[in-house]
């Protein structure tokens, strides 16, 4: 286990209010969700410019409250940052709120405090919404197809293009970097809201975990079978091998991985509203994560205190 697992369980044994990727406020009918960025873990100052930062810090939050079935109405902020720093702080707030105002969100309060490095904080608050109506990680069915987004791998490939060095055309390199500084904001909670979906998370740490915490929590075999329809711009472009391990270790894509009964109709539909549903793969009796495309995959996802996530 993790020490990031260590803490969670820690402070999540016995607690009904700690739900998945969201907080879940039964009183005010809310899903509360808090995300953190840190100064040299999360972002860096050479590579980073304060809209980058403000929008990862808004997407983190938008994403999770998403992927429990809800839409975020209410945010906190809070900033700690040097003297030194005042200035890109001040840039990235006013970025931040720039942010909130397109999404229709309402700022309700925060803090700010001196510090060594910039920390941002961000909390944000549902609309209501009735306990029946949350997606849980743990509701997957036998029978359901197993779904994502397309063109998940761009997050990791940009990582790698700014802090090692690769080999690719110019506008497979552009298209990387701009999905790791600035991940695309896809707002999904109406069409989910439409329809049945058993199980979905948000993918922030690698599809490759998302899955595994899926099925776990599940207790039901997932079955891979199409993870080459995910991108075919980095198949396209990637061995094998590379391709197929950059798709399932790809952090902070911010994009859903769930589990439903899709027609090709619904998934029209999606489409219809821009955003590309692809099926990768069912849910079964059992246990586990059964991939029929690679073997032996090495998991090198984003981890917050291992540097891991170069290794591909």
């Amino acid at each position: 286990m993790d020490l990031e697992h260590r803490i969670h369980k820690l402070v999540s044994s016995k607690n009904s209010y700690i739900h998945d990727d969201c907080a879940y406020l039964s009183k005010s009918h809310q899903l509360i969700s808090t995300d953190t960025l840190v100064e040299n873990v999360h972002f860096d100052l050479n590579h980073f410019d304060a809209s980058d930062i403000a929008h990862r810090l808004f997407v983190c939050s938008f994403s999770d409250i998403q992927s429990s079935g809800g839409y975020p109405e209410y945010a906190l902020l809070n900033v700690s940052f040097p003297t030194k720093s005042f200035k890109i702080t001040q840039q990235i707030v006013k970025f931040f709120m720039k942010l909130l105002t397109k999404y229709n969100i309402k700022l309700i309060g925060g803090d700010t405090t001196s510090s060594s490095k910039i920390y941002l904080s961000s909390t944000f608050i549902s609309k209501q919404i009735k306990r029946s109506e949350i997606i849980n990680r743990n509701n997957a069915k036998v029978g359901d197809g197993i779904y994502t987004l397309k063109n998940i791998g761009f997050s990791k490939l940009g990582y790698l293009s700014l802090f090692k060095k690769q080999n690719l055309n110019k506008n497979l390199l552009q298209k990387s970097k701009n999905q790791f500084l600035k991940p695309k904001i896809i707002t999904y909670s109406s069409l989910f809201n439409r329809y049945k979906i058993n199980s979905c998370m948000d993918i922030s740490d690698s599809l490759y975990s998302s899955l595994k915490e899926l099925s776990g929590q599940s207790k039901k075999k997932f079955l891979i079978d199409n993870l080459k329809d995910i991108s075919p711009l980095l198949l396209k472009n990637l061995s094998y091998k590379k391709y197929f391990s950059l798709v399932l270790s790809s952090g902070e894509e911010f994009m859903p991985v769930f589990t439903a009964k899709l027609t090709e109709r619904d998934i029209k539909f999606f489409k219809k509203n821009c955003i590309n549903v692809i099926k990768i793969g069912s849910v079964q009796r059992g246990q586990g994560i059964i991939f029929t495309e690679i073997k032996n995959f090495k998991n090198n996802m984003f981890n917050h205190f291992k540097n891991t996530y170069l290794n591909l």
